[in-house]
């Protein structure tokens, strides 16, 4: 069965992430290393690190744990100063997480605007590259996310996303890294994370063999059998809306049967899925979506 875990706060150290993740049953993480929606960062504290890493170990966590990157990054702006900016901040999240032994950092890779998506690829795949080669062998794995693609926005489909990354950036092995990677050609490797409620905005019908198409594709472009992370998430939005929207498990248009089939697929036997919906009071809304999934897997 899958890992399935969730989006949790970081408030008051990225540690407590943990401990929180813990008491509601998550069995992967994620969460963001600064707010999102702000360039600066507070000083990450080698303390702090290591309460991180010792927690996750002892949670059955390492290798588990992910990274949001802000929302305010665009590696495809044709402004050189906010592309400037953007790779300098993806540079410091690759090297937190990696301090912390994040297993990825996951990017929204941006935005083309009203100009042309394909010099816009253009400039987001030359920033990638530039900064996985300058967060250098100790940062963390940086998986680029599928949108729904609202606007201008990048990265619709499996194809799309690996146009954005140079062909020996990609990782085609696994999500789940052997040990002996850690320090060595993982750490330079760019792999791909879905989204359920961004494949549904996009077009892919779930519901129906939408699901089987993204996996030919991800096959294809990416070299490995299922995304290295999977964002489980329900959406009310209609099919191909381009919206993005995100709502708990069972409460959208994808369906107790779909989440049923993709939790008893083999192939997703060991995948990460990590659910982005509002936690509620005491993550009891995620307590419930997870304990919901369970429950649909086993019936």
């Amino acid at each position: 069965m899958p890992r399935l875990g969730a989006h949790l706060s970081a408030a008051g150290g990225v540690s407590r992430a943990v401990s929180a993740a813990v008491a509601i049953g998550c069995e992967a993480l994620q969460v963001f290393l600064r707010a999102p929606g702000r360039w600066a960062a507070a000083p990450l504290a080698q303390p702090e690190v290591a309460r991180f890493r010792l927690a996750a170990r002892e949670a059955a966590l390492s290798g588990l744990c992910f990274a949001h990157a802000p929302y305010l990054l665009n590696l495809a702006s044709a402004d050189d100063g906010l592309r400037t900016r953007s790779i300098a901040v993806l540079v410091e999240e690759l090297e937190r997480a990696g301090r912390l032994g994040v297993a990825g950092v996951v990017l929204h890779p941006g935005s083309a605007g009203e100009g042309s998506r394909t010099e816009a690829e253009a400039r987001c795949r030359s920033a990638i590259t530039e900064a996985v080669e300058r967060a250098g062998t100790r940062a963390a794995m940086l998986l680029v996310e599928g949108t729904a693609g609202a606007g201008g926005q990048l990265g619709r489909t499996p194809a799309e996303l690996a146009r954005l990354v140079e062909p020996g950036l990609r990782r085609s092995r696994p999500h789940a890294p052997r040990r002996s990677e850690r320090q060595s050609t993982r750490r330079t490797r760019v792999g791909i994370c879905l989204d359920t409620a961004h494949l549904w905005g996009a077009g892919y019908d779930l519901r129906g063999d939408g699901w089987e198409r993204v996996l030919v594709e991800v096959a294809e472009h990416w070299g490995v059998a299922v995304p290295h992370l999977l964002h489980g998430n329900d959406t009310r939005v209609e099919l191909g809306s381009h919206r993005d929207r995100h709502a708990p498990p069972g409460e959208g248009r994808l369906g107790e049967a779909y989440f049923h089939r993709l939790l008893t697929d083999a192939r997703c036997a060991s995948l990460p899925i990590v659910l982005e919906i509002p936690p509620g009071e005491g993550n009891e809304v995620v307590r419930a979506s997870l304990q919901r999934l369970r429950t649909w897997a086993s019936g």
